[in-house]
């Protein structure tokens, strides 16, 4: 990212606009210490468990919320980085990033 401001805009380069105009950048907070939220991989607590994400983990939320009627939670689709450092992709639920409904 280049740091010079001009007329109070930040110039990007390529590779961070692409990354970060995907979505909103949420902070994952399970309201628990210790306590790590899932990330599974469709919008229901029936999927299967892709990761576990610890509280303060930044993800980045990429599309609209889907509702489970099975949990009667709502699920958002996030991108974020594995303990190995690649872009994944899965789902979380809503409340765990600070979305109520």
């Amino acid at each position: 990212m280049d740091m010079n401001q001009e007329n109070n805009k930040q110039k990007l380069d390529l590779e961070t606009l692409e990354h970060v105009a995907g979505g909103v950048y949420q902070t994952v907070d399970t309201g628990v210490d210790g306590l790590n939220a899932a990330v599974r991989t469709g919008p229901s607590k029936t999927e299967k468990q892709i990761a576990s994400l610890p509280n303060g983990t930044v993800v980045d939320q990429v599309g609209d919320l889907v509702y489970d009627r099975v949990s009667q939670r709502y699920f958002a689709p996030v991108t974020y980085i594995d303990k190995n450092g690649t872009l994944k992709n899965g789902w979380i639920a809503a409340s765990i990033i600070g979305i109520r409904r």
